[in-house]
């Protein structure tokens, strides 16, 4: 699992969709279902939340609210840890959708203590997005 996707300046959509350097407050991208397994096992006792936000390459919506959750990641980061999974990215990463019945992006998995899904948010609307994500940010 690698970090990606740091903001600087306007971002365009080529560049949030690739990978990048490391970066202290970026987004993890992650390529399959042992990576959530892995990411979720690494924060299961620091009562961090996890925000998994699944989307596809080439889905408008998706790439539109991007920029707000890297606006999130850098200003939560002592709470909150922000990952990404392009669905259409392998098999693999199908798969995941198909198992946590995603069926329309971007959606927006909140996982808290090891509990693979304490709630979801789907849709691209920023201010819905950043209400969810405080909501469940706060709860213990």
């Amino acid at each position: 699992m690698e970090k990606v996707h740091e903001e600087e300046g306007i971002i365009s959509r080529d560049e949030l969709m690739q990978d990048g350097d490391d970066h202290s407050a970026a987004v993890i991208q992650l390529h399959s279902r042992s990576d959530v397994e892995n990411l979720v096992e690494e924060h299961r006792t620091d009562n961090k939340l996890i925000v998994l936000d699944v989307g596809l390459k080439d889905c408008g919506p998706c790439v539109s609210v991007y920029p707000t959750v890297l606006i999130l990641s850098r200003q939560l980061v002592d709470t909150v840890v922000f990952a990404r999974m392009n669905g259409d990215e392998n098999e693999s990463c199908m798969q995941f959708l198909k198992d946590m019945e995603i069926v329309r992006v971007p959606t927006f998995l909140f996982i808290r203590d090891a509990h693979l899904l304490c709630g979801r948010y789907v849709g691209s609307c920023k201010a819905e997005l950043i209400r969810d994500v405080l909501k469940y940010r706060s709860r213990s």
